[in-house]
């Protein structure tokens, strides 16, 4: 089923109309954000968000692969959750597999208008969930790219938006998040489950709009350029957990395995 899912996003992927992939690289160097739905079928984006609730909804019981993992209780609190790319390395198989992809990698450099390149291990790519009252932090990622699909997220009109400011870069000694917010301008997109998106992530000061309820569930896959891996000093991005407590509030919640595009 995996194998020809992935022969399914090949053969996609082998006929992208090119003139959508020149249209992207506009919008790339313009906002530092492409949404790039017509990368790849519904299909396999559908089977990539399953694969990723699957990894998410089960994390707990690999306690032994994920740091600080604890034994599974009946009634957790909520946390953040991301699993490590190491976890799904061992049990998922469409994710890594497409990361491998040398066809996906071509059109995401067409796309960059310069070679998008593998990741070192392990930070090639994650699952991350995020909950409600977790607060959203502005930051640039240590590598150049993140290829993100949106597998839930909450409604427009209850934030979990995505805002970006283009063009800016990360004092490593002395990073400056406020001076750079108010020096440039913000963009802010609206995003749905199943929506595919590539950023450029070093160079992208980013963050997610803080919602006001339910979750934000994405599979993200990291990407480097030739200068990335040449840097001495490369650092390794580091997850955080935080509780997130339990509300009576059932949330609208919409999810990309229900999504049609």
């Amino acid at each position: 089923m995996q194998h020809s899912t992935l022969e399914t996003a090949r053969r996609h992927l082998i006929g992208v109309d090119p003139a959508a992939l020149l249209h992207s690289r506009n919008r790339l160097a313009e906002t530092g954000m492409a949404r790039l739905g017509f990368l790849l079928p519904h299909q396999v984006k559908r089977a990539l968000a399953a694969e990723a609730l699957e990894l998410v909804e089960h994390h707990r019981h690999w306690g032994e692969l994920l740091p600080g993992g604890t034994e599974p209780v009946d009634d957790p609190p909520r946390h953040r959750i991301e699993v490590p790319p190491q976890a799904i390395a061992t049990h998922a198989n469409l994710i890594p597999q497409l990361y491998d992809c040398d066809v996906l990698r071509r059109n995401l450099s067409v796309v960059a208008a310069e070679s998008v390149l593998p990741c070192p291990e392990p930070r090639r790519y994650a699952v991350t969930r995020v909950h409600h009252d977790e607060l959203p932090q502005w930051h640039w990622d240590d590598y150049s790219f993140a290829l993100v699909l949106v597998v839930e997220c909450p409604p427009l009109e209850e934030g979990g938006f995505v805002q970006t400011v283009a063009h800016t870069h990360r004092d490593r000694q002395f990073p400056d998040v406020h001076r750079t917010l108010t020096r440039n301008p913000i963009h802010s997109w609206e995003l749905h489950p199943g929506d595919l998106y590539l950023m450029r992530t070093a160079s992208t000061l980013h963050r997610v709009y803080p919602f006001e309820h339910g979750r934000r569930t994405i599979m993200s896959m990291c990407f480097a350029t030739r200068a990335d891996l040449d840097r001495p000093d490369a650092a390794r991005a580091a997850g955080q957990s935080e509780n997130t407590p339990v509300g009576r509030f059932v949330p609208v919640l919409r999810v990309m395995t229900d999504h049609r595009q």
